[in-house]
């Protein structure tokens, strides 16, 4: 049964709303004042929160204020202001919906109803992600050691030993990467995609050369390696991450290492 916590100090409208949000199932909780609604809140952990902006103690905005320090419940704003900064305030403090007084009672079940769909929703996205994260790592602890060694003869290897790649410089002989001067560490994959890619700069290599050099030919999910991987390696080398300029896609293809001119 979902919770709500319903927030006005007007009791004829808490009274009308209970009977209303109890019919359509909902187990409901009141407050008349800011203070009392925040003690409410951390008791009763509800799953959506109906909060008039006109409130003794402490206003609506400042409950919705503390409220989104501590939590992400979702809050519908009630308020019989129509003004339109009020309505922007009220959505940049983290309100997720807004109704303004006089409202049609069937109106406000609806935006809760619909504020709490999206919150399922966004779980269920959220566990989804986390589930993918657990089996990606779980590749990862699985996939055989790279097998790409520092001196492996179809790579160039230059007469000092090392590859420069601007502000990256991979040592062939410690098998180390340094970043505009400053040593880094990497994993054994990063590093054999680091070395494959600065062996052959500013030329494309394919995404199944990388795969099979690196994690050898029928990797289980082999692309979904290479992308954590290579996204792990722009966050070491790249200034900014987000807009590569080393390593860059050749989309359908595979990576390039580009080197600065």
């Amino acid at each position: 049964m979902p919770r709500v916590l319903l927030i006005d100090d007007e009791e004829p409208l808490r009274v009308s709303l209970t009977y209303a949000l109890t019919r359509e199932g909902y187990s409901v909780t009141t407050a008349a004042d800011g203070p009392s609604a925040l003690e409410r809140a951390r008791d009763s952990q509800p799953d959506v929160v109906i909060l008039d902006l006109m409130l003794p103690g402490l206003d609506g905005m400042e409950v919705c204020r503390r409220l989104r320090a501590e939590s992400d419940v979702p809050v519908v704003m009630l308020t019989a202001r129509d003004r339109g900064q009020d309505k922007i305030d009220g959505l940049s403090l983290g309100a997720d919906d807004y109704v303004t007084k006089p409202f049609d009672t069937p109106e406000l079940l609806a935006r809760v109803g619909a504020v709490l769909r999206r919150r399922v929703s966004a779980r269920r996205l959220l566990e989804e992600d986390r589930l993918l994260v657990q089996r990606m790592e779980e590749l990862l602890r699985q996939a055989p050691i790279p097998r790409i060694t520092a001196r492996e003869p179809q790579l160039r290897t230059p007469p000092d030993g090392r590859l420069h790649g601007g502000r990256v410089v991979v040592d062939l002989d410690s098998a180390s990467v340094v970043v505009a001067g400053q040593p880094i560490t990497c994993s054994a994959a990063e590093y054999a995609l680091l070395r494959i890619l600065l062996s052959y700069p500013n030329r494309v290599v394919t995404r199944t050369e990388l795969i099979e050099r690196t994690w050898g030919p029928g990797a289980p999910d082999g692309h979904t390696l290479l992308a954590v991987h290579i996204r792990c390696l722009r966050e070491k080398i790249e200034e900014d991450p987000a807009h590569p300029r080393l390593v860059t896609t050749v989309p359908g293809i595979g990576f390039r290492y580009d080197l600065p001119s």
